[in-house]
Order: structure tokens, then sequence, then C-alpha cells
């Protein structure tokens, strides 16, 4: 063997080595911090008898999603029973602590506003955000250049239970940067679907699709929960966020 045969063999060799290191990293990174948690029979409902809209918007931001709430992109809110909401604000990243806390003091009875700084997904647990200072995306998945911040983890699931009772016009808005493709088959198993939901999802497939979910679902299993979804009347049409920086444009 040449002398350039050896130097190529321990050349690729060295990248080989770089390159498992790299897949064992990144999947250390992305492991699930906590299991589907769809069985919510133990959350008690609000005590609240009056019917209104509820508003949760997983990945609130600046409340730039909220705005156009109110402005009708997510239905009229004359629409709304007793023309009455409260929107649950929910941000993992705390950039925007200020502006949704400033969103949040607008609130009055009948028109209740919560912010929330916590990430949305299928259960609760403590866990590292990656947040892009550029685009202001924040997600588990690894971010180029991204500021590490500590996350508590809500349990979207139960949210929907704690905060809505039957006959709610429940409006579910997900733009959480790939998270929905846990979340989705998560919710599919749970006891709280109904005809009074309508899910707003923006689906990351740009980003990788199922390649995002940390619990390993694949395509079949994601379609398949937005179909068991719509067999149990939840309204899902197709939907995209104005993203903060399009905003700025």
């Amino acid at each position: 063997m040449s002398r350039w045969s050896i130097f190529a063999l321990l050349a690729l060799a060295c990248n080989a080595s770089k390159f498992l290191s790299v897949e064992r990293q990144q999947s250390n990174t992305t492991e699930s911090p906590c299991q589907c948690q769809g069985d919510t029979s133990s959350i008690p409902r609000p005590t609240r008898t009056k019917n209104k809209c509820v508003f949760i918007d997983l990945g609130a931001a600046d409340g730039n999603s909220y705005k156009t709430f109110l402005q009708g992109l997510y239905g009229n809110i004359a629409d709304c029973p007793n023309q009455e909401y409260e929107a649950i604000l929910v941000e993992a990243n705390p950039n925007f602590k200020a502006a949704l806390d400033g969103v949040a003091a607008q609130s009055v009875p009948g028109k209740e506003v919560h912010a929330m700084m916590n990430g949305a997904f299928m259960c609760e647990a403590d866990t590292t955000f990656h947040v892009t200072p550029a685009t202001a995306a924040s997600s588990m998945a690894p971010q180029p250049y991204g500021q590490d911040v500590h996350v508590h983890l809500i349990n979207v699931i139960q949210l929907i239970k704690k905060w809505t009772i039957p006959g709610d016009k429940v409006l579910l808005k997900v733009d959480i940067e790939g998270a929905e493709f846990d979340i989705i088959p998560c919710l599919a198993q749970s006891d709280v679907l109904s005809s009074d939901i309508t899910a707003f999802v923006e689906e990351h497939y740009f980003l990788g699709g199922v390649q995002r979910s940390m619990s390993g679902v694949t395509d079949a299993e994601y379609n398949a929960a937005k179909e068991t979804l719509k067999s149990k009347g939840v309204k899902m049409p197709q939907y995209k966020s104005e993203t903060l920086v399009q905003k700025a444009a």
C-alpha cells in the first residue's frame, strides 16, 4: 500500500469518527425529555358555566397572533359564545416576556388574556430550548448560533382540559417549530377532543417534517393522528402564521 493510500485511509477514519461523534451528540440533545401524557381523567374542568371563546396560542411570540385573533383571522369575535373570550398565550422565548406581559395587562372581564412563559409539548418536564436571535424561533431542536435557555414544558392536552368547558369555542393555534409532530399524535389519544375545537396547525415540513419529532413519529402515524382528530369533530383548516420576520418586512 502506498504512502498516499495510508494517508487517505487515515483521513477517512478521522472523518468517520467525527461524523459518529456529531450524530451521537445530536441524538442526545434531541431526545424527548418526557413521553406522551394524554390521560386527563384527573384534571378538573373550570367551575364556570358560561361559555366563551378560548384562544390557545402555542408559539405566541410577541402577541402578534393574538392581534390577528382580535382582527377576526381565527373567526369573528362577535360569534363567540356570550361575545366573551379568554386568550392563553404560551411562549418559550424569554425575550418576549415584556411584550406578552404588556398584552396581558390589557385583560378585562369578558376579554381576559394570560401570558405563560413555557414551552408547549405533549407532556410536562424541564428542558433546554434553543433560541435563534435572528428569527426569534425557539425549539428543543439544536439551532445554529442559538441561545440556550431553561424552559418548563407544559402539557397542551392538560392545558385544554384546565381552561375549557363543553360548549366553548376553542381556537387552538399551533406554531411551535416542529413540536406539532409530537403533540398531534398525543392529542389524538386524549379525551379532550370534540367538535368545539378548531386547530390551526402550522406544519413545519420545510424544517424536516416528522424528522423534528422527538418521539420517533412517522409520517403515517402523524397523518393517522390528524384523521383521528377530524373523526372526533376537530376542524383543521390549512394554516400558516405570519412570522415576525415577515411582519417586519
